[in-house]
Formats: structure tokens, C-alpha cells, sequence
């Protein structure tokens, strides 16, 4: 059974560019803590959200987060913002998956130009109908097994 497993695992290979989502949500008044700010919090749900999207693309099924690897908070967001995040596949193994999430600020009350405002990084495993965890689909991130870029 392991040999098929890696056979469909390595048949089916997908390159980062086919499970790449993109989240955009404008942020409101209800979203601030006390400084006027959005929640961190907040914010990291937007980031989980759509790393999962991302990593249910690359499993065709669903993902759970299993670990928020690190999360890093470059500047505020604030109320009327459009933040957007870019959640990307890095990673692939058996049965578990690594997202890259770059999150940006437009500012639309200053008219300003778009700010990277937030990173994260998250772990995600494939489960099948039972909970149970399930094999993924290879990631083709364009190398050859050396790490030599493919011409």
C-alpha cells in the first residue's frame, strides 16, 4: 500500500501556482482593538483562511492547520484598509503541507501606496471524510531532485 501511495503521491505533482489564492476583505470599525487598530487576531484568521483555501487546492479536498509556524506583524492595519492576502504552497509531503501567507494594506483613507503589513507561515494536513489523514499530490516547484533549477 505505501508504494501506491507514493506512486499517486508523485503522479499527480501540482506547482505552487496552481493552489494560489488570493484574499481581499476591507476592514471595518468593528474589527479595532483600544489603539484603533485591527485585532491581530483578526488579522491571523484572514491569514488561516486563506492558507486553507490554498492548501485544500494543492489536496483537492480539505486541510486542517495543524501549526502556525510563525506569524510576524510588519505594521498596523487600520479601519477602511483593503487588506489582501497572497497565500501560496511552499511545501508538499506525504500528508501535510506548508502555506506562505504575505498579507498587504491598501490604504484608501490616505490614498497611500500599498504596504506589506503582515507574514505568516502555516502547516496544514490533508484529511479525508473520517478525519483521517490523507496523501497529497507532489509540489513541482520547478527544481530537479539536486535543487537545480529546471531549464
Amino acid at each position: 500500500m505505501a508504494d501506491r501511495t507514493v506512486a499517486l503521491n508523485s503522479a499527480a505533482k501540482k506547482t505552487p501556482a496552481d493552489s494560489r489564492v488570493t484574499l481581499a476583505h476591507i476592514m471595518s470599525e468593528h474589527d479595532t482593538n483600544l489603539y484603533g487598530t485591527i485585532h491581530g487576531g483578526v488579522v491571523m484568521k484572514l491569514i488561516d483562511d486563506a492558507a486553507a483555501a490554498a492548501a485544500g487546492r494543492h489536496a483537492d479536498g480539505p486541510a486542517v492547520t495543524v501549526s502556525v509556524d510563525r506569524m510576524t506583524f510588519l505594521a498596523p492595519v487600520r479601519a477602511g484598509d483593503l487588506l489582501s492576502v497572497h497565500a501560496t504552497l511552499e511545501r508538499a509531503g506525504r500528508t501535510s503541507m506548508t502555506v506562505a501567507a504575505r498579507v498587504t494594506a491598501e490604504r484608501w483613507n490616505a490614498a497611500g501606496p500599498v504596504a506589506e503589513v503582515a507574514t505568516g507561515r502555516l502547516t496544514f494536513v490533508a484529511i479525508d471524510a473520517e478525519g483521517a489523514p490523507r496523501p497529497v499530490p507532489a509540489l513541482d516547484d520547478g527544481t530537479n531532485a539536486s535543487g537545480d533549477p529546471l531549464a
